[in-house]
């Protein structure tokens, strides 16, 4: 996992996108979520999440033990 300028692998359990969130929140002491998240506790627009290699923008995307959850900012520009 990256989180500004460091890199942590870990394993977490949620039965969903938000739990894990919430579990890795833990983990990185309150700033994964100030991360993910914005006001009302829905997914930063500026990510985007894939589950098992497939896009999901929704927090309630069911996980199942051994999914893969990448992360991932939007680089935009000109």
């Amino acid at each position: 996992m990256f989180l500004g300028s460091e890199r942590r692998e870990v394993k977490a359990k949620g039965p969903t996108l938000r739990d894990l969130i919430d579990a890795l929140n833990d983990v990185t002491m309150g700033k994964l979520e100030k991360e993910v998240l914005v006001a009302g506790g829905s997914l930063d627009p500026k990510l985007k999440i894939f589950v098992n290699g497939n896009a999901s923008d929704s927090l309630s995307t069911t996980l199942t033990s051994g999914d893969e959850v990448l992360l991932f900012s939007v680089i935009d520009g000109g």
